[in-house]
């Protein structure tokens, strides 16, 4: 009886608009006290063991890190980067937003914070070149998915937290992932912006002595793109300290974050020269606000995993799941189908809490590699961001390029599609997510 009220109130708070983490911690203390011999005692020992953790650390501090790189410059050398890459393509300015959110994904490791650095700067200049204000909206949404893939990720951390995965081993599985998801998308952008006759790359007649040849041509490409690189070393170089640091074992996940955010201040304040001291004050304030949001999630979710440990909840969902098939590619298909729709109504941070450990038990005794499950688990959630009812990478979309959400629809529905092709392929390969582990 305990199982079927936990989740029934669980789904009825949330559907009254209760915030996750008093709907989780609500339904968990009413069901464990009502039908469990439990001290009650233990809701503030889980909660507090929860959030107790070295590797749980690496979370505010690449928080703060992701806002201080979107107010203070590093952003914005990105996204000119990523023009000179792609300017030359039909759609171009959506595509330089889409790859620009896969190069700041590798530094804030956050989807929403992706989605509103990038939005910020590029939904009004999409607009300037007469995109449909939903469809930019759509674009930084989807573009803000591949952020929780390319290392570093916050939902790596949390998968490695909850279930003792290695997460620097996670941070390479997701190197290819998020740039195939990525490169998906920008093509996708490319295909319908032909189709509509959005942003079509200029057509230029010339004479035949005005032809430019092609060596002409890109030797004038790698000069931009040179220089933008110049401009941009800083910003870019950053992924490079973090990621580099941590397969080289100098530091851990949690240390890499520290110094992410050391690296992000000095570049914004004393070489860019965009956030202030007083800025900064703010940055650290909204940061402050949005860890203790995640700190109640994180502790909460960890006292309803452990209430559904106790209820035998994982053994059970292994027992239906290997009674279904002991084939492992049709339990990864029914596996998505489930995080899929954990995604459309619960967000990154408590949906992998939850779901990783009740899940675990199934990926070990079906001898799938926990690495490349870790890698599924992130791409299936990460889509959540973008499906409603809770999709919020569309809320701040919406909110950034000021559009109702329900105009968004017809434009999500290509980009979805993509993102399921995208996320079978790196199920059903797991080559793409272990091949820098051999």
């Amino acid at each position: 009886m305990a199982v079927p009220v936990l989740f029934i109130l669980l789904f009825m708070l949330l559907l009254l608009g209760v915030p996750v983490g008093f709907a989780i911690g609500g339904a968990t203390m009413v069901s464990m006290l009502a039908f469990s011999d439990l001290n009650m005692a233990i809701n503030a020992q889980y909660a507090y063991s929860g959030i107790f953790s070295f590797t749980v650390m690496a979370i505010p501090f690449f928080m703060l890190a992701g806002l201080i790189m979107s107010t203070g410059g590093i952003a914005r050398k990105i996204v000119n980067f990523a023009s000179t890459l792609i300017s030359f393509v039909n759609g171009a300015i959506a595509s330089v937003t889409l790859i620009a959110c896969m190069f700041f994904g590798a530094l804030s490791g956050s989807g929403m914070a992706t989605t509103s650095a990038i939005g910020g700067m590029m939904i009004p200049e999409m607009k300037k070149r007469g995109y449909d204000p939903s469809y930019a909206a759509t674009v930084v949404s989807f573009g803000g998915i591949v952020g929780p893939i390319i290392p570093p990720s916050l939902s790596f951390v949390l998968y490695g937290a909850t279930t003792g995965v290695s997460i620097s081993q996670l941070f390479l599985a997701g190197i290819l992932p998020g740039i195939l998801l990525g490169v998906m998308f920008v093509g996708a952008n490319i295909a319908i912006c032909t189709i509509k006759g959005m942003d079509l790359k200029p057509k230029k007649i010339s004479e035949p002595d005005e032809i430019v040849p092609i060596t002409v041509a890109l030797k004038f490409r790698l000069m931009e793109i040179w220089k933008s690189l110049k401009e941009g070393f800083w910003a870019l170089l950053s992924p490079v300290i973090i990621l580099g640091g941590i397969y080289s074992g100098v530091f851990t996940p949690t240390e890499a974050a520290c110094i992410s955010v050391v690296y992000s201040m000095i570049i914004s304040l004393f070489v860019y020269k965009d956030l202030s001291f007083a800025g900064l004050k703010d940055v650290f304030l909204a940061t402050a606000v949005l860890n203790g949001i995640t700190s109640f999630l994180l502790g909460y979710s960890t006292v309803f995993s452990t209430f559904m440990t106790y209820e035998r909840i994982p053994q059970m969902i292994t027992e239906f799941l290997t009674n279904v098939s002991t084939n492992p590619m049709i339990v990864l298909m029914f596996v998505n189908l489930i995080l899929l729709a954990v995604g459309l109504f619960l967000d990154t941070v408590p949906a992998i809490i939850v779901m990783a450990p009740m899940l675990m038990p199934t990926v070990r005794a079906l001898e799938i590699n926990p690495v490349h499950f870790g890698v599924v688990m992130a791409v299936n959630l990460a889509i959540g961001l973008c499906t409603p009812p809770y999709g919020c990478n569309l809320f701040v979309g919406a909110a950034v390029a000021k559009v109702k959400l329900e105009s968004m629809f017809k434009h999500i529905i290509p980009f979805f599609i993509i993102a399921l092709v995208g996320l079978a392929i790196i199920t059903y390969v797991p080559w793409l997510s272990l091949v820098f582990l051999k």
